[in-house]
């Protein structure tokens, strides 16, 4: 059977092509604005639980850096005992609420975790408090995800962090702006596969994309300028570890949650069977809200963009001005992409090649999400592979 494409070429200006053309998606396009809107409603829901203290742990977070300074795990045990007896008796089924009880549990368990105590183990309800507020907001992972690390921790003197180190709060801050950044970006990528690729709208939205995604690197520029592998190994690094929620142990928060997966899935990943990038995909995109999950259901099953790029390609038919302009706004977007990846894969290489000297070289080294260096080598390649093809088609046009 053959998969229906998400982008479409614009059927008028080819009355008579030689090759498959894409049909258009009957009844997607609603479907699809539908989801942009609710998109750009996500960072007023990240900032509404943000400013949510449902469990009155503001004090709390500000006497936490210090109790982990100090390895006081009593005093870390207590604050996550009276937490969990507050979240124990929260009212009704408040999504606003929940997520951020969710996101204040995980914070206190991660600390206890940090120096080798399983949570669960010595506060009693804190397995069935985290069970009861995850299904009430119809999380499939009952913990905390990076989303909650960044663009639902308060700001200011309220913010969560698990040391009182400036850096921590520099790579929060940075992590944060460049999630808003991909929401813009993916709203932008929805909006743009409404309409044939020979549309100046679709290019014009492309361009609009890679105009957001700007911020994602001048995070990861602040990031790798800001931050040294010791202090992200030795001190931060150790808050990100599973722990255990009922009888299962789940991952902690981890860069790899985020849209640029849905982008990635766009743009050349919806039929991509190779099992290293499936894999990574399903296990890091059910930590994303729902949101993005019913975006990922959307092109799942789809032709890629570059998938029906190479069919168009293979044509014999010569591009037409507006398909031109749109190829150039791709590769300008994968430009982009790749001028974030490559240093942010230099910056885990620098983490991973630190640790592994610590460790003698003895022991493979994981990221917070339990994938290394290999899938983050993978999506980067992909991006270069994909760059160069559009590359190729642009060889010998000049769009101005």
């Amino acid at each position: 059977m053959q998969k229906r494409g998400v982008f479409m070429m614009h059927q008028e200006e080819m009355p008579a092509m030689s090759y498959p053309h894409e049909p258009l998606l009957d009844g997607l396009t609603p479907r699809l604005h539908s989801l942009a809107a609710t998109l750009r409603r996500e960072a007023a829901i990240n900032q509404a639980i943000a400013e949510a203290d449902p469990l009155g742990a503001d004090g709390a977070f500000l006497r936490l850096p210090g109790l982990n300074e100090r390895h006081d795990t009593e005093g870390i045990r207590r604050a996550l005992e009276q937490a969990v007896a507050q979240a124990q008796s929260l009212p009704g089924r408040n999504f606003i609420h929940c997520n951020a009880a969710i996101r204040d549990l995980s914070m206190f368990g991660a600390s206890l975790v940090r120096f080798g105590i399983e949570p669960a183990d010595c506060v009693p309800g804190f397995s069935e408090a985290l069970l009861a507020l995850s299904a009430d907001v119809a999380a499939q992972i009952p913990r905390d995800s990076f989303i909650d690390y960044t663009s639902r921790n308060p700001g200011n003197e309220r913010e969560r962090t698990f040391t009182s180190l400036p850096q921590e709060r520099v790579f929060i801050d940075s992590l944060r702006r460049g999630m808003s950044s991909l929401d813009s970006c993916l709203a932008n990528m929805l909006t743009a596969c409404t309409f044939p690729i020979s549309r100046q709208e679709f290019a014009t939205c492309l361009h609009a994309t890679t105009a957001s995604f700007q911020m994602m690197i001048d995070s990861i520029v602040q990031v790798k300028r800001g931050i040294t592998p010791e202090v992200f190994t030795h001190h931060i690094r150790p808050f990100f570890e599973p722990f255990r929620v009922g009888d299962r142990a789940f991952s902690a928060p981890s860069g790899a949650e985020m849209p640029i997966l849905n982008i990635d899935q766009i743009i050349w990943g919806a039929d991509c069977v190779d099992e290293l990038y499936t894999t990574y995909f399903r296990a890091n995109i059910i930590r994303l809200p729902a949101i993005y999950q019913e975006i990922s259901q959307t092109f799942a099953g789809q032709k890629s963009l570059m998938t029906m790029l190479k069919d168009r390609l293979a044509s014999a038919i010569s591009l037409s001005h507006g398909e031109r302009r749109s190829i150039q706004e791709l590769h300008h977007l994968l430009t982009r992409m790749y001028t974030f990846r490559m240093p942010h894969y230099k910056v885990a290489e620098e983490n991973v090649l630190l640790r592994q000297q610590e460790w003698d070289g003895g022991q493979e080294v994981k990221g917070s999400s339990g994938f290394g260096l290999l899938e983050t080598k993978y999506v980067l390649d992909q991006t270069i592979k994909y760059r160069q093809i559009t590359s190729q088609a642009l060889t010998g046009w000049k769009i101005d």
